[in-house]
């Protein structure tokens, strides 16, 4: 008898919504600025990144074994397990430390901070150059994408290029000693 029932039509309906907007409407607008003025500031504080992409073409070498029992020819190889392998090699230390020597990345003041000794600085490049690179293996397919972020368009891309030239030179050196090797 006392008791009153509310639904949620009766709470709010849109007269009331409309009522509760206007009594609060400075501090809505004041909220809606500061949130305006916080994003604008840290987009104009906020250090731009650039980042310079690469696509490289895998394909897997050519070898073929041979069963001497048998005399048959076995080449077939996962062509997933190659990309995955170049990829790694990519990535690695080794493919770094040589973009870094041949850019001369450790004397680059735009690059590396120029304190300590030159092998340090080297060593730091070629870690800035490992840490900054991003590589992922493709689903499908023997294409490798991967990048280079920098705070220079000029030098994203210089490094960028650095590194596939020179994952292509160990990778042409590697073929070579394989087959001197080999002889």
């Amino acid at each position: 008898p006392g008791r009153r029932s509310y639904s949620a039509a009766s709470i709010l309906d849109f007269a009331t919504f409309v009522r509760i907007l206007q009594h609060w409407r400075w501090t809505i607008t004041g909220v809606a600025v500061a949130g305006q003025v916080l994003a604008i500031s840290a987009s104009l504080l906020t250090t731009p990144a650039y980042r310079a992409w690469v696509t490289l073409e895998v394909n897997p070498p050519s070898v073929a074994v041979t069963d001497e029992q048998s005399k048959e020819m076995q080449t077939y190889q996962d062509p997933y397990d190659v990309v995955a392998t170049q990829v790694g090699l990519l990535t690695s230390k080794t493919v770094a430390e040589r973009t870094a020597q041949e850019l001369n990345l450790g004397n680059n003041p735009d690059f590396i901070a120029q304190t300590g000794d030159a092998s340090s600085r080297m060593h730091a490049a070629a870690a800035k150059v490992q840490g900054n690179l991003k590589a992922e293996v493709p689903k499908e397919g023997q294409l490798i994408n991967f990048s280079f972020s920098s705070t220079s368009p000029q030098l994203s891309a210089s490094v960028a290029n650095g590194i596939a030239e020179s994952f292509i030179n160990s990778s042409l050196q590697r073929r070579y000693e394989a087959s001197a090797y080999a002889r």
